[in-house]
């Protein structure tokens, strides 16, 4: 009767062992596990994903706000993406139409924004310094606030992480290649 008594307390506490064993085992998370207060403050702090782009679409995307932000003008402003960046308007001077073109080259911030370093000016046939030029385009055209001209660096900042859409979303760039056709920007979503 003793060894009975003693191999059924020695069964029990082997069943209590695998019992505590057993929730442990499925109370532990797996390593790839991510617990919910994590999803929650990652989703605050906002998602992001990268978007690849062509240089037709990042043009036709960019005129879209350009025009949404000077609706109200009539001078025409346009942004084209090829070998380079280039912006054409018109000026009204002494009743004749002077068109601009301004060709930059592209490069991406640290902070995500677009900087363009003015390469050349096409005022008509006029020879104009590119200083001038800036200047002209910033005096005459009322620009998008996300447009910020500097003429004495001869550089256009388009703070895309300034450029109005709808509430939670912003953008950045990431990378700005024109050779390979390859434009990526950072869209970021947060609620």
């Amino acid at each position: 009767m003793k060894i009975w008594r003693t191999a059924f307390i020695v069964l029990l506490a082997v069943n209590i062992l695998a019992l505590i064993a057993f929730v442990f085992y499925i109370t532990i998370p797996a390593k790839d596990y991510i617990s919910y207060e994590a999803e929650k403050r990652a989703f605050a702090e906002g998602n992001t994903l990268t978007v690849r782009t062509s240089k037709a679409d990042f043009e036709g995307i960019a005129n879209t706000y350009i025009q949404d932000a000077i609706k109200d003008q009539p001078i025409p402003l346009t942004l084209a993406v090829n070998d380079d960046v280039s912006l054409s308007t018109e000026l009204q001077v002494f009743s004749m139409t002077l068109p601009i073109l301004l060709k930059f080259e592209p490069y991406v911030q640290d902070d995500g924004n677009l900087l363009l370093e003015q390469k050349s000016v096409n005022v008509g046939m006029l020879n104009i310094p590119p200083e001038s030029a800036l200047k002209l385009l910033r005096d005459s055209v009322t620009l998008p606030e996300f447009m910020e001209v500097d003429p004495g660096s001869e550089e256009i900042l388009l703070r895309l992480t300034d450029i109005p859409l709808d509430d939670g979303i912003s953008v950045r760039a990431e990378s700005f290649n024109l050779e390979e056709d390859d434009i990526r920007l950072r869209v970021t979503i947060t609620q």
